[in-house]
């Protein structure tokens, strides 16, 4: 293992990745968090021939740089600080890989938040957060909000007892509201975002609410049965809100009397963060927020942070807090509804099949969707295994990408000869762009519909087909699985399809060559084995084994043994009974187009 720094133009991406869907969106921003900070975090490569070097960790910090290459922002020549690992098989760099997308843990949100927050603090703006996050404004606005909430509410967050979309919509509360909601939750209730934000923009007048003598109301008010306070409200709330607003300026000049300031809000939840409590010797302010549903919030003993004029006008109001009118419909009832008409759609797709296999086809290739992915394509790891293009790729990998890209044009989603992806690799291949590329569902529908009922089966078949394959990719199955009898039943022979390589044969021990050139009749053309090295006998028998592939029924024993050679390891459990069992290669479906 060592550390060191390579030109980007000597990295090549990773052929395989446990995390599948990468977001354009977030490698725009890590570009702009490396063209600031630079690459904070080492790459983890392997060494290929040609002083070459693939990632194995890091694909996002790779994506990055190459788009900060492609914007002309870094030369090919940009030394990315790396961590070669040598030796690494296969199997090791899918390990590693696995164990840093796991063990990776993204910021807390609440840590997140309060580190924007003392930033702007200290004088900084929106835009220099946003630079040296890589972060959008809005981003930076809506994690703010969040360093306001209370100290309850922010350790529920990092406790996991609340979501991020519940934190986000509890800003929109006072501290008190927000303390008797996470006592609701934790007695039970359930809420989700929409609830919290409806339970707190569209709360009703209370008597409660009021900081006036109520004896100025001169309206009427609507009690339930027991007449408390927080459940009796003022029918008339123009007026409520008049008196409320009038006797909160009044405070406001009370308190100006002797407080070093006053500063007043009308917001959904006021920007607490741009406070802090006085130290001993400082004549504190005063801040008094009064929400738009009329809650008044007073807090005493502040002093202001030194944030710039520009950042507390664009933060005075929470962008969380969107007045909306009042839906025609409660989330319970659309949600009631929209189950009705599901179900009822579901029924008819059951007795029309075409608009079925229509449905069934662009719900497999919608790609990373939030509200429609419940039927998806995870594609085997075999494809992926063979897309890197350190070496040959098998015969049955291309009859694969032929399949695939002859749909992808019968489709027209194909990308132009000439058409660069934005940041590095965007794709492995057809096989990945067909069902890891979000697609609009409404076009990929239109296109769908225009296949013919044979291209159209033969679509589904693939999709699904793309799925299948032997379990674990890291166990030998020599089981009666469900992949081992497909297979029988096909009568695959990996013969027809695989021979031993260097790959393979460089896999194996000393003895264990030694033993294969004995049972494939190597042995007649080699000198003795024992004046062979293990890599001299690795090159031997994968020149032995390209000479009998085509061996002949009157070719010399020798050969033959040659030709049928095959290791326990590649069969499918038992063999075919009969050779007549065997699919043709000609009838395999697309192969070539």
């Amino acid at each position: 293992m060592s550390t060191q720094r390579v030109p980007l133009s000597q990295l090549l991406p990773p052929t395989a990745n446990p995390r599948k869907r990468i977001d354009p969106a977030g490698i725009k921003g890590l570009a702009q968090s490396i063209k600031t900070d630079g690459v904070l975090q080492n790459l983890v490569v392997k060494c290929l021939k040609g002083d070459r070097f693939r990632v194995v960790t890091g694909e996002r910090r790779y994506r990055a740089l190459k788009l900060l290459e492609s914007r002309g922002e870094i030369g090919s020549d940009y030394g990315v600080p790396v961590e070669v690992r040598h030796g690494l098989s296969t199997a090791d760099a899918r390990r590693i890989a696995l164990v840093e997308n796991v063990q990776r843990e993204a910021l807390d949100a609440i840590d997140e938040a309060d580190g924007f927050a003392t930033l702007l603090q200290k004088g900084a703006t929106l835009d220099d957060v946003a630079a040296q996050t890589g972060l959008s404004t809005t981003t930076v606005r809506r994690r703010l909000a969040l360093a306001g909430l209370c100290a309850e509410a922010k350790q529920a967050v990092r406790d996991g007892a609340i979501g991020l979309g519940i934190a986000e919509a509890l800003t929109l509360g006072t501290h008190e509201q927000q303390a008797r909601i996470l006592a609701d939750i934790a007695d039970g209730g359930w809420y989700d975002a929409d609830d919290v934000r409806a339970r707190l923009i569209e709360e009703k007048p209370s008597v409660a609410m009021a900081v006036f003598p109520l004896e100025r109301y001169s309206g009427t008010v609507t009690s339930d049965l027991f007449a408390e306070a927080e459940a009796t409200y003022f029918d008339d709330a123009p007026q409520f809100h008049a008196l409320q607003r009038q006797a909160v300026e009044e405070l406001a000049a009370e308190r100006a009397k002797t407080a070093a300031f006053v500063d007043l809000f009308d917001t959904q939840g006021a920007p607490w963060w741009h406070y802090r409590a006085a130290q001993d010797g400082e004549n504190g302010g005063v801040v008094i927020n009064l929400t738009p549903a009329g809650r008044v919030e007073v807090r005493d003993g502040l002093m202001r942070h030194d944030v710039q004029r520009t950042v507390v006008a664009e933060t005075r109001e929470s962008p969380l807090a969107v007045r909306r009118e009042r839906p025609e419909y409660p989330s319970w009832l659309v949600r009631h509804m929209a189950a009705h008409k599901t179900l009822a759609v579901q029924t008819l797709l059951i007795a029309a099949r075409r608009t079925a296999r229509e449905v069934a086809v662009v719900m497999l290739m919608r790609g990373a969707d939030g509200h429609h992915g419940r039927a998806s394509v995870e594609v085997h790891p075999a494809c992926a295994l063979f897309s890197g293009g350190d070496g040959p790729r098998p015969r049955s990998y291309d009859a694969i990408e032929a399949a695939a890209a002859y749909f992808e044009r019968l489709l027209g989603l194909a990308p132009a000869e000439d058409d660069e992806p934005t940041y590095g690799p965007r794709s492995r291949g057809a096989w990945e762009r067909l069902v890891g590329e979000p697609k609009d569902g409404a076009d990929l529908y239109e296109r769908v519909k225009r296949l013919s009922d044979e291209d159209l089966d033969g679509l589904h078949l693939l999709l699904t087909i793309l799925a299948f394959g032997q379990g674990d990719m890291d166990a030998i199955d020599h089981g009666d699985s469900l992949f081992n009898r497909v297979a029988r039943d096909l009568g695959a022979d990996m013969r027809d399809w695989w021979r031993p390589d260097e790959t393979f044969l460089g896999g194996r021990t000393r003895d264990q060559l030694c033993a294969i050139a004995q049972e494939s009749g190597a042995t007649v053309t080699m000198a003795r084995l024992s004046d062979y090295k293990k890599s001299g006998l690795v090159t031997a028998l994968a020149k032995h084994f390209e000479r009998t592939a085509e061996a002949g029924a009157e070719a010399p024993d020798w050969q033959v043994k040659g030709r049928d050679w095959l290791p326990d390891a590649m069969r499918f459990g038992t063999e075919p009974d009969a050779e007549s069992d065997r699919v043709p290669e000609s009838d395999l479906p697309m192969a070539a187009e």
